[in-house]
Formats: structure tokens, C-alpha cells, sequence
């Protein structure tokens, strides 16, 4: 099993909401779109990710699926990247980033010049961490929940 599917699989064991996976071809024809826009495109390990699952949120983090998703009859929008480039094209300091997440008071882009992924404080877009790839940010994320376990649970919650 790869380690984006092991952290996806740790995710969904613990109730992280899912998408049903997109193609990748469709993801890099939304990627052509982006380009032609003057914004980066979909990084290729964020392509897998819609492949494996289109979009997800668990516990405030959200990653973002390639369009805007709607769940329970409007009542959930699951934020798109589709929909949210045009921040990126509109801000200077976002100016070859792609946005392609948030939590409560961070947002999650790709980094084109830097080739990595930066999580950035929501309101100054100051750098709080850097990750190499997208499964090295999944493992921060998942991180506590190894250490929030009481001894002798599996990670769905229930005792051995």
C-alpha cells in the first residue's frame, strides 16, 4: 500500500468525509485550464490524491476537491480548486501558489517557485510550516492521533 493510500486509510478509519475519486486525465485537463489562466497547475502527488479521493475534511482541515462539491442538499459546499484560484491570480503575495486547502487559521498551498507545499496563517500569509510533498503534510495531520489513542485501541476507535 502507498503512503498517500495508508494516510487516506487512516483518515477514513476515523471518520475524515470523502469524495468519490476522479480520473486523473480529468485533473490534468483542469490543469491546461489553470495554466491558460495564469495560475500553476494541480501538482502530480495532488492529481493521485483526487484519484484516490476527490477532496477531504477531518477534524477543520479541508482539502479541497477540483470543483466545488455540494453534500445533504446544499447544506455542506465542499470548497473546489476550481472555484478558488482566482484567489491566487488576484493576490500578490499568492502569485504562483495554488491554493488547495485550509484548516481553522491556515490555508494549504503549492508553492511553484519553492516546489513544496506551505501551510500559511490565514490572514498574514506568513509561513507556519513546509512540507516536501502532499503525504508528508497527510502525516502531520494524522500525527496526533497516534499519540490520542488510549493504549490498547486500534485507530477506528475500538478495543482490542
Amino acid at each position: 500500500m502507498s503512503e498517500l493510500n495508508q494516510c487516506l486509510k487512516t483518515l477514513y478509519e476515523n471518520y475524515a468525509v470523502v469524495f468519490p475519486p476522479i480520473e486523473p486525465k480529468v485533473a490534468q485537463q483542469a490543469s491546461v485550464r489553470l495554466v491558460k489562466s495564469g495560475v500553476p497547475p494541480i501538482p502530480l502527488d495532488y492529481v493521485s490524491f483526487l484519484a484516490a479521493t476527490n477532496g477531504l475534511s477531518w477534524n477543520g482541515v479541508v482539502l479541497f476537491s477540483l470543483e466545488n462539491l455540494e453534500r445533504n442538499k446544499g447544506a455542506f459546499h465542499h470548497p473546489g480548486i476550481m472555484q478558488s484560484f482566482q484567489f491566487c491570480q488576484n493576490n500578490a503575495v499568492m502569485k504562483k501558489k495554488l491554493l488547495l486547502g485550509q484548516g481553522w487559521e491556515t490555508i494549504l498551498v503549492y508553492d511553484f517557485v519553492a516546489k513544496e507545499y506551505l501551510l500559511l496563517d490565514r490572514f498574514s500569509y506568513q509561513i507556519v510550516m513546509r512540507f516536501s510533498t502532499l503525504v508528508d503534510f497527510l502525516k502531520h495531520v494524522i500525527k496526533p492521533l497516534q499519540k490520542q489513542l488510549p493504549e490498547g485501541m486500534e485507530t477506528t476507535g475500538e478495543a482490542k
